[in-house]
């Protein structure tokens, strides 16, 4: 089994658009290039299954990643990024600026939610059960640590199109890195994580593959 996660390229326009496909202007000339890039660069990599975040800087950058290889991408609802507090948006900027500055001024352990928006937590309850859910229904069952694929999933590779904070939240779950407010895992535009699977009595866990950046 493997998981590939890959952010989005570099955005244009709305951050929380979520269009109609084929997407059209949520990536800028950057993010675009960027895209043509890893598509090139992961061409030869097999994926059973694509799944991306709803937005458009996401969506568009799985369509170019996945460009000629006739597979559905399946939208997770879900896997949008942090969301920040709108109701702020409403505020004087002086008020609005006290708020970022205290948050800013605190500890990180004081920050696990603040009025700025989504708490660490509040992220991860909505992400990684209906995450679990989609792996289930691909024959991929949580179990006692790790995983337990039924016989037809042992061998499939799931692509995964979304942002820099969703994706260490499920990066951070997988490799049972503790929760902290402050992010362990920092993806730069377009980055990719490889999650493979290794077996123990049945039950696969999943560790993180660090590819060489040169060949020889």
């Amino acid at each position: 089994m493997r998981l590939t996660f890959i952010r989005h390229g570099q955005l244009a326009g709305d951050p929380f658009i979520c269009p109609e496909r084929p997407v059209k202007g949520c990536l800028s000339e950057m993010g675009i290039r960027q895209a043509e890039a890893t598509g090139e660069a992961l061409k030869d990599e097999k994926y059973d299954f694509a799944f991306s975040s709803p937005y458009g800087r996401a969506l568009q950058t799985a369509e170019v990643v996945l460009a000629g290889r006739n597979m559905d991408i399946k939208i997770l609802p879900f896997i949008y990024e942090w969301m920040p507090n709108r109701d702020l948006e409403n505020l004087p900027q002086t008020a609005f600026e006290e708020i970022q500055r205290q948050s800013q001024d605190a500890y990180a352990e004081e920050t696990w939610k603040t009025e700025l928006g989504e708490g660490y937590y509040d992220m991860c309850a909505r992400i990684i059960p209906p995450f679990l859910k989609e792996l289930m229904k691909l024959g991929i069952h949580s179990r006692m640590g790790g995983f337990v694929p039924e016989n037809h999933a042992k061998d499939l590779s799931i692509v995964v199109f979304a942002h820099g904070g969703s994706l260490g939240v499920l990066l951070n779950f997988l490799l049972g890195v503790r929760p902290f407010p402050v992010g362990s895992f920092s993806f730069e535009h377009t980055g990719v994580a490889v999650i493979d699977f290794v077996e123990r009595k049945s039950i696969f866990y999943p560790i993180l593959k660090i590819p060489a950046l040169c060949y020889g």
